[in-house]
């Protein structure tokens, strides 16, 4: 393992541009593409070649390292390129045109056209098309899961994650358009790339690619052996031209376009037109590029090696459809997502929390530091409050003494004027809550009863009621003992 770690998790991301990495390890060379991608504007920002030819996959490792070192991306996306020498392909028809159902068709019939069992493979499709209203033209894409496993050990040990695996040919269709200018819509056109090692031929319409075929000759092989391999890499289009004609896909291509290493094959556009009888066009790829000089300046001295099968890809990020990711990094890559979004939410969550409780202390100090002014301002007021508060005290005291003042005077004088000459008044008392009793004794009951409707006709007392009356005997002759209760009527002893 190497030094280089990535850090995917950016929560407060805000750039419009997306930092893309392509690399393709299938080759004599390494080759690394860095490139800035908006959906407004690709710029090819550097480019690495190492050659590769004979190491280890550990050594390729070392490579891969120290060469993303010199390309200062930050936290970019990691994509594996696939030449088409590694990848089969077929043109079949399945007989739906539900996405769904057409991608469980491909997933139990994939099997049958590779020599490898289903857990073997991973496929991948590109839609051509829906025609008799039912069917569905496609271009099944598969890869051995070996090949995809390798890559991803690889850039593991150089301390990078793979993050997306695109079909290079793909990716070269889709950006066709943009970087040869050609008008697809109604003909299809057969594009050429040739690379060191081998050379991919492609029909491509309306930036779709109908028909992909490998050619094992590149330009080791035209420049070295020139008289050889000319006439059979002729021959090898001529064969994919009719195997593409035989699979009655669409319409025939009038228009060849070759790119790709071709700045030292001076004789290949003339061989190919000769056999072909239709127009060949040599059109290089860098033209309709936003490239930096230092790139250009690679590609200038690597001429032998074509960058486009790493750049292409890159360039229609966004369009890419075929991803020959493996599904474990698929779901690793899921589960990191959703890590990532949780984290989002608990981060945002704390910063609504903390906000809330800024907002709190802030008022429980701005009501502490008024209420400490209001204390501050009436701090004075409050020893004169009290005093006032003990003054009232004292009025009220005297206030209720002179207005209770002669009640008991008052009320023994209306009593002595009322009480009968036959009555002997043995206790009267007045507590403090203006209860008035009478205790005595009288020489009959009637005279009791006298007394008491007096009393309840006098001003000074109210409420009046017998407690108790009891007879007894007293040197030979009958009495009455008898309680009066009342309540003095403060009312009316006012002085």
């Amino acid at each position: 393992m190497f030094g280089i770690k990535i850090e995917r998790l950016n929560i407060f991301a805000g750039k419009s541009y997306k930092e893309l990495v392509g690399i393709d390890i299938s080759g004599n060379h390494l080759k690394l593409s860095h490139l800035r991608y908006s959906p407004y504007k690709v710029e090819v920002l550097s480019l690495v070649s190492r050659a590769i030819s004979g190491l280890s996959d550990v050594d390729i490792s070392k490579t891969i390292n120290a060469a993303f070192h010199t390309l200062r991306a930050r936290r970019p996306t990691i994509i594996v390129t696939m030449p088409s020498s590694l990848i089969i392909t077929k043109n079949i028809e399945i007989p739906s045109s539900n996405p769904k159902e057409i991608r469980e068709i491909i997933n139990l019939q994939a099997g049958r056209h590779t020599p490898y069992s289903r857990e073997e493979i991973i496929v991948d499709y590109i839609d051509l098309g829906t025609y008799k209203h039912s069917y569905t033209k496609i271009l099944l894409v598969i890869v051995a899961r070996n090949t995809i496993k390798r890559s991803s050990d690889i850039l593991e040990r150089a301390g990078l994650r793979l993050e997306r695996v695109f079909f290079a040919a793909d990716g070269m269709a889709r950006s066709s358009a943009k970087l040869f200018k050609i008008d697809a819509e109604d003909s299809p056109v057969n594009i050429i790339h040739i690379d060191e090692g081998s050379s991919d031929f492609m029909v491509v319409v309306k930036n779709r690619i109908l028909f992909v075929r490998s050619i094992p000759i590149g330009t080791q092989h035209l420049l070295f052996e020139k008289e050889k391999y000319l006439i059979r890499f002729s021959e090898e289009v001529k064969k994919s031209l009719e195997a593409y004609q035989s699979e009655d896909i669409d319409k025939s291509p009038t228009t060849l376009i070759l790119t790709g290493a071709t700045e030292e094959l001076n004789d290949l556009e003339t061989t190919l037109n000769n056999t072909l009888h239709f127009p060949v066009k040599n059109i290089s790829y860098t033209r309709n590029l936003s490239i930096s000089p230092e790139a250009l300046g690679l590609i200038s001295s690597e001429k032998r090696v074509s960058f486009l099968n790493v750049i292409a890809p890159l360039a229609v990020f966004d369009e890419m459809k075929v991803d020959l990711i493996p599904d474990e990094i698929k779901l690793r890559k899921s589960f990191e997502e959703k890590g990532r979004e949780l984290i989002k939410t608990g981060i945002l969550v704390m910063a609504i929390f903390v906000l809330i409780f800024s907002i709190l202390i802030s008022k429980i100090y701005f009501k502490s530091l008024y209420l400490k002014n209001l204390k501050s301002k009436y701090a004075t007021l409050e020893a004169d409050a009290k005093k006032l508060e003990k003054d009232f005290t004292r009025v009220s005291l005297a206030r209720s003494y002179l207005a209770n003042r002669g009640t008991s005077l008052e009320a023994l004088a209306e009593l002595y004027s009322i009480a009968p000459l036959d009555i002997e008044l043995n206790n009267v008392r007045l507590d403090d809550k203006g209860r008035f009793t009478v205790r005595g004794t009288a020489e009959n009951m009637s005279t009791v009863f006298s007394f008491v409707e007096s009393m309840e006709k006098a001003k000074c007392f109210k409420d009046v009621k017998t407690k108790y009356t009891s007879k007894r005997k007293e040197n030979l002759k009958d009495v009455t003992d008898f309680e009066i209760v009342s309540v003095i009527n403060k009312e009316s002893t006012k002085l």
